[in-house]
């Protein structure tokens, strides 16, 4: 244990000497959380900016104004009264959606005959699109009944009846575990899973490389410690600095940017060491293989955006061809992010996830027994360009 010690503490000093590698442990991850919380802290849309174009210009199309002025989902563009003004609008981003009132609406509604409001909206965004259509039916939905029932209770209705001729059928909606369609809860803890798993893959996996290009991994493979003491030592910082951020992190979503978290405490700490292990191994395993700092940094840099958009987070896995969700299914990210939102959106306990605690614990696994059981074998580094987090190389100077 002592000897373990001995190798964590020389490798924590290289962290705090290094103002790169510390920037990139102890800041990065603090930064692109805010940066992420500053962008999804609103959650749910509103205030969409929205042109009424009332060519009919009638008291009942007035109360469809009034409708669409008094919902807090829409703010209305006074400024856009035409079609042709709301086609411009609509190109340059002024406005984002569109409510066409025909001319002789008043008249034909008077007459009960069908008449329609166009609503047009932009999709070239498709949380504008979705949002907007949802929040456009709501209102017309509401003005509609609304109107109908003023109908009927001029025809000498009384209210108790006109009650039960509108509600012969109804839909009681009840949306679960995500009531406000928060956009923050949906998506912002699955990238702070991202930028852990990205930030401590590459801090870790420059551990070896960078003893390679300095000529010291050899006293390493010449001393008497066994494997797995020499990467429990050069791991060891890395685990525990990358659990606090996990921990530090989530605490800032949930206190700061409002996601929602109503799982189990310790079960979300048991993912996380999970998760924690899976990545630290790896990254000690591919320093061990890698040629040099460089290579490490470029290939890994690639990995963030595929592993993000195939994980099953952002869109369904069910909808996801079956080669390439079998290759998702083998990141670990997949299995933390699916994890995380189980437990702390859905509030499952650990009874729903044995499925996922087991594979995540079988990954780990694995990865221990690849960082930990290395050859001691000698291999020379390889340069190719400039070497990262290390003394700068120039080829053909020596």
């Amino acid at each position: 244990m002592r000897r373990i010690i001995n190798i964590a503490c020389y490798e924590t000093m290289y962290i705090f000497k290094d103002r790169t590698l510390r920037l990139l442990l102890l800041a990065v991850p603090l930064l692109y959380a805010a940066i992420f919380g500053l962008v999804y802290s609103a959650g749910v849309l509103t205030d969409i900016p929205l042109a009424i174009v009332d060519l009919d210009r009638s008291k009942l199309s007035r109360e469809v104004v009034t409708a669409f002025q008094n919902s807090s989902h829409f703010k209305p563009v006074p400024s856009v009264t035409t079609y042709d003004q709301l086609e411009q609008a609509m190109r340059n981003g002024t406005v984002r959606a569109g409510i066409v009132i025909p001319e002789h609406f008043a008249q034909q509604a008077e007459q009960h005959r069908s008449t329609e409001i166009a609503g047009i909206y932009d999709a070239s965004n498709l949380l504008w699109g979705y949002n907007t259509r949802k929040y456009l039916r709501e209102v017309i939905t509401d003005f509609n009944s609304h109107h109908t029932a003023a109908y009927l209770a001029g025809l000498g209705i009384s209210q108790h009846q006109v009650q039960d001729i509108m509600n012969t059928v109804s839909l009681n909606y009840e949306v679960w575990y995500n009531p406000t369609f928060s956009y923050a809860t949906y998506l912002y803890v699955g990238l702070l899973m991202m930028v852990l798993h990205q930030i401590c893959l590459l801090s870790v996996s420059l551990t070896v490389t960078r003893e390679k290009e300095r000529n010291t991994w050899i006293q390493y493979l010449a001393s008497p410690l066994p494997n797995w003491q020499i990467f429990m030592g050069k791991a060891l910082p890395y685990f525990v600095v990358n659990y606090f951020n996990f921990s530090l992190l989530l605490w800032l979503a949930v206190r700061f940017v409002q996601v929602k978290f109503e799982g189990s405490l310790g079960l979300v700490l048991l993912l996380g060491l999970l998760y924690d292990a899976i990545i630290t191994s790896l990254g000690f395993f591919i320093s061990l293989h890698a040629p040099n700092s460089l290579q490490v940094t470029r290939y890994l840099m690639l990995l963030s955006v595929p592993i993000f958009i195939t994980s099953g987070f952002t869109w369904p896995h069910t909808h996801i061809p079956l080669a390439v969700n079998a290759l998702a299914r083998l990141m670990p990210f997949t299995w933390m992010a699916e994890s995380i939102r189980l437990v702390t959106v859905k509030n499952l306990p650990a009874a729903y996830l044995v499925n996922h605690l087991l594979v995540m614990a079988g990954m780990a696994l694995v990865a221990l027994t690849l960082a930990a059981c290395f050859s001691k074998r000698r291999r020379p580094p390889v340069h190719d360009g400039v070497i990262v987090n290390s003394d700068t190389f120039y080829p053909g100077i020596k």
